[in-house]
């Protein structure tokens, strides 16, 4: 059945088309391609608001779309709605377009994927050569930095601990760090990462290790946000604080 009230189809023709396009989104937004500013803002209260309301539906259709966003296309739809005119594509077309660029972004993210796992079983092979790091048989390696005293308790996949730790990727760039925050992190083992898991029950309160997990036991095939690529062999320091229970 199709729903003719325009503001209907159009919040319809968002989530078709946007929701699926912001989980897959990739790359950068703006660029030549980018909207050209407004010569005034109005003075009112009512065109202030509009402002902002129109500010923040184009910002958030060029994170969405990303390297995909056509200022062109976009001026023209807005200009067309506002002008009490009818969507000159269709909804076929709409969703045409949608899956061209989901199925580009997927064979891309697919080859970047591979890629990268190819990087990682290299960068981690190198890496367990080295002389004092353990391999355990998940794939997990680990370094001993710091030891805490020897009768210290150890947590277990139902303990809450307290963490200081700094995460980066294969090149050393850093993605997360508590320690830089100056906040320690508390969280539950199991609500973790796997290698995360089983790297802090061999630890005990006051250790500190370096660890390297292979992509199977970080973040897999899909990556984390735009900081952690898909497939990436990650490193942490991490530094068991305490067990809160």
């Amino acid at each position: 059945m199709r729903i003719h009230t325009r503001f209907t189809r159009a919040r319809i023709l968002a989530a078709v088309i946007l929701g699926p396009l912001a989980l897959a989104g990739c790359g950068e937004t703006g660029g030549p391609d980018a909207a050209a500013a407004p010569e005034d803002v109005p003075e009112s209260a009512a065109g202030r608001m509009s402002y902002g309301a129109g500010y923040a539906l184009a910002s958030s259709v060029q994170d969405q779309l990303g390297e995909d966003f056509h200022a062109d296309g976009f001026r023209t739809g807005i200009a067309d709605a506002l002008a009490g005119g009818e969507l000159r594509v269709s909804d076929d077309d709409l969703e045409q377009a949608r899956d061209d660029i989901l199925a580009r972004r997927a064979s891309s993210q697919g080859q970047r994927a591979a890629t990268n796992l190819e990087a990682a079983r290299e960068f981690l092979a190198e890496n367990a050569a080295r002389e004092g790091i353990t391999v355990t048989a998940s794939g997990l390696q680990y370094e001993v930095l710091a030891e805490g005293a020897e009768d210290a308790p150890s947590p277990t996949a139902d303990s809450e601990v307290v963490t200081h730790y700094t995460g980066r990727l294969a090149d050393g760039t850093v993605f997360d760090s508590s320690e830089a925050r100056g906040q320690p992190a508390t969280f539950g083992v199991s609500q973790v990462i796997a290698g995360w898991q089983e790297a802090l029950q061999l630890m005990k309160v006051g250790d500190r290790l370096r660890i390297w997990l292979p992509p199977e036991l970080a973040y897999g095939e899909r990556g984390a946000g735009g900081d952690i690529p898909p497939n990436a062999a990650l490193v942490f320091e991490v530094e068991l604080l305490e067990i809160v229970n």
